[in-house]
């Protein structure tokens, strides 16, 4: 099976990472069609609560996307998304991060150093470095991760809680800033466990609140999110209804 795809692929293109499928029109990743399914998942306003914006919905093209970008060496992957996303200029999440105090400090959530040299990069940092260039900001490496956790794919809301419960310290620079916005940044946000223990860890490195009587802001931004069931299913059960306009 292995040599028959090699074979296709050599024929007639290299395979898309969103269908599987080979092509000779890859975007470099992506045939015209799964491209069109990409758009439309962009165009989801996507804000998982007051202080989080997201910018893609877990849809079954996006979660293989983000696969690609964790576990497949696809670095370049993130720029891909957040180029192709709502954070664009005219995008749901673009608009608001427009209005948000300046400067941006785009906040990585770490990995830990055991998982960095399995993978060879964090792919938080990559978001954010994308994030950065798309809407304006520098990047901002002010976590480290003290303990390696399981992966918090399978497990419940509590669970996730307790698995990242005080994993996180900050190495904050010496000059903390005094206004702008700090935006902590995640491949995948699903009920908030990861990046509230980094808001966590940040607000206790000081004091409870940043400095100045105008401080900047705390805001989560994520790649994805993972929405409940319930809304997955809604969404699959409406596309394959046939609607009469």
């Amino acid at each position: 099976m292995d040599f028959i795809r090699s074979v296709e692929n050599f024929v007639f293109g290299a395979e898309c990472l969103g269908c599987g499928r080979a092509s000779e029109s890859l975007d470099p990743w992506l045939c015209p069609d799964c491209v069109s399914e990409l758009e439309r998942a962009s165009k989801v306003s996507l804000f998982p609560g007051p202080d989080v914006y997201s910018l893609y919905p877990m849809r079954p093209i996006t979660r293989r996307l983000v696969h690609a970008l964790k576990y497949k060496s696809v670095p370049g992957m993130a720029t891909y998304l957040v180029q192709h996303s709502s954070a664009r200029k005219n995008g749901a999440v673009g608009s608001e991060l427009s209005l948000l105090p300046k400067p941006l400090y785009f906040v990585p959530v770490p990995l830990h150093r055991a998982r960095f040299r399995e993978r060879g990069y964090n792919q938080a940092e990559k978001i954010a470095a994308a994030l950065a260039v798309c809407v304006g900001g520098r990047v901002c490496k002010w976590l480290r991760r003290k303990t390696f956790v399981v992966s918090q794919t399978k497990l419940s809301k509590e669970a996730r809680e307790r698995n990242v419960a005080d994993a996180f310290e900050c190495a904050l620079p010496k000059e903390v800033p005094v206004r702008g916005t700090v935006i902590v940044v995640d491949d995948v946000f699903t009920t908030g466990a990861t990046t509230g223990a980094c808001l966590a860890a940040l607000e206790n490195a000081i004091g409870r609140g940043f400095p100045g009587v105008n401080g900047p802001v705390l805001k989560v931004c994520s790649l994805l999110y993972d929405e409940p069931a319930s809304a997955v299913a809604d969404y699959a059960a409406d596309c394959q209804m046939d609607w009469d306009l």
